[in-house]
């Protein structure tokens, strides 16, 4: 059950509602957020079925963490070899909000 009650049926709706709930700081972001939403409308898969990135793209969510001072708390992601915020890879049925790390 995802946080506003839906089934993963309703998966796709409920990730459509959760990107347009993100406002754009830029138009590159707006063109990104605009690219996500019609990557999920499309009917495509959206969760990874293989390890480590099959399919390309696949759902990922992360909790980006910001001091006063403007400073962003990143991870090393070992296998990518790259600086991320905390996160992962979200299950079918699993709630993007509440996955934000290990």
């Amino acid at each position: 059950m995802l946080a506003d009650g839906s089934s993963s049926t309703d998966s796709r709706a409920y990730l459509m509602r959760l990107v347009r709930g993100v406002e754009p700081w830029d138009d590159t972001e707006a063109g990104q957020q605009a690219e996500v939403l019609s990557w999920i409308s499309s009917g495509a898969p959206l969760y990874r079925t293989r390890k480590p990135d099959v399919p390309d793209p696949h759902l990922v969510s992360y909790f980006v963490a910001r001091n006063r001072g403007g400073e962003l708390l990143l991870v090393a992601h070992r296998k990518a070899g790259l600086w991320l915020p905390s996160g992962g890879h979200v299950e079918p049925g699993e709630d993007p909000l509440g996955h934000r790390g290990p």
